[in-house]
């Protein structure tokens, strides 16, 4: 009987692979984004509407002149629109010819604005109120470009995007400031970002304190150009004042520009600095009679330079960090707020009235940038780092050190002079010895002791020849004991060697 042979199957075996998840990132917009767009939605639309309504009421006060008989409703609309799109840094194109000139008083308060609305989105996150910057933007294109006339919408590109995100950062950076419970790292950066705006502020307000100097200086210049306009009426003269005060951050911007020492431009070829008074014809704008027609030197940049020592004390004692880094990081972040507002001022203040000569005009960015950064940020940072506690403590330790290694030397000097001294002292008294002249009574005596000494030597061979020869030995042989002996006693006894030097002599 076969037997059966029964296959007995295998265990299946099973392995379990576990795969951790993969890290995923979200990309989601934070609560509020759109509070932050309709703020500046809201901020867009506020300008233009205050810029066309201003338009439009200086249009029906002035279409009575005669300049403005063809002149429609639709052209002030049209000029409230270009204007709008100046505001933003726009350029408007007449005739083949570009102006752009920005009304930075305007810019100015849409900055304050856009700050002021961003206060829905306290309740969350910061990052909510940067979604001002698209709000701003599209809306501004929109109105420019349906509104406009002769503006360029594209060209105000980079205006309607500084506005709210001076006005968002503003922001952010002010409740970033307030957050007391936050650690010590951050508290030089709210210190900075503080010491940044009152280093502004300073700024403009001494800026507007050389503007009102330089507007009462050229008052009558002012006037004479005013007169050429022609205004007829209190209306005419009105509005001519009031498109001018539009500029006053510009004026402002030039007169920094100006004590600085960089200067800025009227024209092309005409520039104004304390050491340069240009020449030239100007545009028929009143403001421009103010322009300097001296250079009165350099010195003027003492002004900015006092300024700046100024705000270093300031930091110095309102804004001290206990660690000297911190102060360092502070001081620095400063500087960089200094000339990050400094230069886009400036750049706002630059405009182009026409072709050729009038094609640029305004502070030359650059140059000014970097000349308040170094005259008014520069002194700050190092007054505020050389009066720092850490700074005074080093710089002490240092003093001490350098005064005990100098009153080591002085000791180590005055004991090597007082052993040249010593020295000196001595040889001269030798070469004095030496030097001293005989008297001729004791040349005399030197004579006779030197016949006599002759003498007695020739008695000795003498003697010697006659003694005999064991007894010659005899006594070589005592004197060679003898002799040692008695250079030992020379050596041991002074007296001796004197008696013996006198003896010679």
């Amino acid at each position: 009987m076969s037997e059966r042979i029964r296959e007995v199957p295998s265990p299946r075996r099973t392995t379990t692979t576990y795969v951790p998840d993969r890290a995923t990132i979200r990309v989601a917009v934070p609560q509020g984004w759109a509070r932050g767009v309709l703020a500046g939605i809201e901020a867009a639309f506020a300008g233009w509407a205050l810029i066309t309504v201003v338009t439009m009421i200086a249009y029906l006060t002035l279409r009575s002149n005669s300049w403005m008989n063809d002149t429609t409703p639709r052209d002030a609309l049209g000029l409230g629109g270009d204007l709008w799109a100046a505001v933003i840094g726009g350029t408007s194109v007449v005739g083949g010819v570009h102006y752009r000139a920005i009304p930075t008083l305007v810019g100015a308060l849409l900055i304050v604005l856009v700050r002021l609305l961003l206060r829905n989105t306290a309740g969350f996150p910061r990052s909510a109120a940067l979604f001002a910057v698209p709000g701003f933007l599209l809306t501004s294109w929109l109105l420019a470009g349906a509104s406009g006339i002769y503006s360029h919408w594209w060209t105000g590109t980079l205006g309607a995007i500084l506005i709210p995100l001076i006005g968002s950062v503003w922001f952010v950076a002010s409740g970033y400031s307030r957050d007391n419970e936050a650690p010590s790292m951050q508290h030089w950066i709210s210190g900075g970002l503080k010491l940044g705006g009152l280093s502004v502020l300073a700024l403009v307000a001494a800026s507007a304190v050389a503007s009102v100097i330089a507007l009462v200086a050229g008052w009558s210049r002012m006037a004479g150009i005013q007169e050429i306009l022609g205004a007829a009426s209190g209306a005419d003269t009105a509005f001519i004042v009031g498109a001018q005060l539009l500029f006053a951050p510009t004026v402002m911007a030039w007169a920094a520009s100006w004590w600085s020492g960089a200067g800025f431009l009227t024209a092309t070829d005409s520039l104004h600095s304390p050491v340069v008074a240009g020449t030239g014809p100007i545009p028929p704008i009143p403001l421009l009679g103010a322009v300097p027609e001296t250079a009165p030197g350099m010195w003027v940049i003492l002004a900015p330079i006092m300024l700046g020592i100024g705000l270093g004390v300031v930091a110095s004692r309102s804004f001290r960090r206990e660690h000297l880094l911190h102060q360092t990081a502070q001081g620095v972040l400063s500087s960089v707020i200094v000339a990050s507002v400094t230069a886009l001022w400036m750049w706002s203040a630059t405009m182009s009235m026409g072709s050729v000569r009038l094609s640029s005009m305004g502070p030359r960015v650059g140059w000014v940038t970097l000349a308040l950064v170094l005259e008014i940020a520069l002194p700050a940072l190092i007054i505020a780092l050389a009066s720092h506690p850490t700074t005074r403590a080093l710089l002490g330790e240092g003093a001490g050190r350098v005064r005990n290694e100098g009153e080591a030397l002085r000791r180590r000097a005055a004991e090597r002079a007082s052993r040249v001294g010593a020295g000196a002292s001595t040889t001269d008294e030798a070469w004095a010895e030496a030097s001293e002249p005989e008297e001729p009574g004791d040349a005399d005596a030197s004579a006779d002791e030197a016949e006599d000494l002759e003498a007695m030597a020739d008695a000795d061979e003498q003697d010697a020849d006659e003694m005999p020869k064991d007894t010659s030995e005899t006594a070589a042989e005592d004197a060679a004991d003898i002799e040692p002996v008695q250079a030992e006693g020379d050596e041991e006894d002074p007296e001796a060697k004197a008696t013996r030097r006198e003896g010679l002599n």
